[in-house]
């Protein structure tokens, strides 16, 4: 069996065993509103974790996500609260606000040579700076402001039952395991993650690829801030602050190597169920936060450490194998 549908089915025994044993232990956590409930919030988590898997697999990091997440809300709120433009031109601006910090993330990798982890670690703060400039104030006091606006709330709100948000971020998962299957852009995301000098040696364009993942990730992160932005009706500003460590733990989960090269969005989905059915349990039965916390490091170090062992053993195999194969033809 492939280690990527191995993984992948690990992490699908692991959330049906979770889900089990809090069906159990609580009669509300299988009602449909329960239910409902959890696919809401992992769409937002998952939107990031859908972006930064992109980043990942192609040998990247993308720690701004969060950050992304809050200063979309933040600007999209300060459009609906005090002006007249039309709702569809305020969520594209959020989304070119994505699109921007994407581009700022790639352009400080490759043309400055900045490591993704310190370039994006630097950025999480410059983002989340500027939320702080433009929040809300009243008398010099920092405060929340509710928005009001009925059509923007819509996008917030449910067809047949189901909510918006969690529609359209299990079409942009399919859409994205088409990208990285069936694309030479896919390709060429997954050669770079493998291998950067071999996959600029064979004609890939690295710069523009590494740019490109980093804008999905941005865009994937600012249209998660519009969507919270409609369900919660407001935007603080710690909003999505800590979520981008949500999104890597999610990533980990689904099967996506860390160094790169390997992984799908089919995992993504997977693993950004299972951490929000994780946090769903831990406040059904009153868990204080820090265990929450808690659970984002263990996950990603035990699948790290599940993966290292793996291919540590898929490599000595191929290595006994060879070596039989010398010897028959010996």
């Amino acid at each position: 069996m492939k280690q990527s549908t191995l993984r992948k089915l690990v992490s699908a025994v692991l959330l049906l065993i979770f889900v089990a044993i809090f069906s159990v232990m609580s009669d509300s956590f299988m009602t449909w509103r329960n239910v409902n409930s959890i696919l809401r919030e992992v769409s937002v988590v998952g939107l990031l974790s859908l972006g930064v898997s992109f980043v990942i697999i192609g040998g990247g990091i993308d720690l701004s996500t969060g950050a992304v997440l809050g200063l979309s809300a933040m600007i999209t709120s300060k459009f609906v609260t005090e002006t007249w433009i039309p709702i569809w031109v305020i969520v594209l601006i959020a989304l070119l606000v994505g699109v921007l910090a994407g581009l700022i993330n790639g352009l400080l990798v490759i043309k400055l040579g900045l490591s993704e982890l310190i370039a994006t670690f630097a950025t999480m703060y410059v983002f989340r700076g500027f939320v702080y400039i433009l929040a809300y104030r009243e008398r010099g006091r920092l405060i929340t402001k509710t928005v009001t606006d009925a059509q923007f709330l819509s996008i917030g709100g449910k067809i047949g039952g189901i909510y918006y948000m969690s529609i359209i971020w299990l079409l942009l998962i399919a859409a994205g395991y088409i990208i990285l299957k069936k694309t030479r852009f896919g390709t060429y995301i997954y050669a770079i993650g493998t291998n950067r000098k071999s996959a600029q040696l064979s004609g890939i364009n690295y710069e523009k690829i590494k740019a490109a993942t980093f804008v999905i990730s941005g865009v994937c992160s600012a249209l998660a801030g519009v969507f919270l932005l409609a369900w919660q009706g407001s935007a603080g500003l710690n909003s999505g602050s800590g979520m981008e460590f949500q999104a890597i733990a999610a990533v980990a989960v689904g099967g996506i190597v860390l160094s790169g090269g390997r992984g799908d969005t089919i995992g993504v989905c997977i693993g950004s169920l299972f951490m929000i059915v994780i946090v769903n349990g831990i406040y059904k039965f009153g868990l204080p936060t820090e265990v929450q916390t808690i659970v984002y490091g263990a996950v990603i170090i035990i699948m790290s450490i599940f993966d290292a062992v793996y291919m540590n053993m898929s490599r000595k195999k191929l290595i006994v194998n060879k070596k039989a194969g010398a010897g028959q033809e010996g």
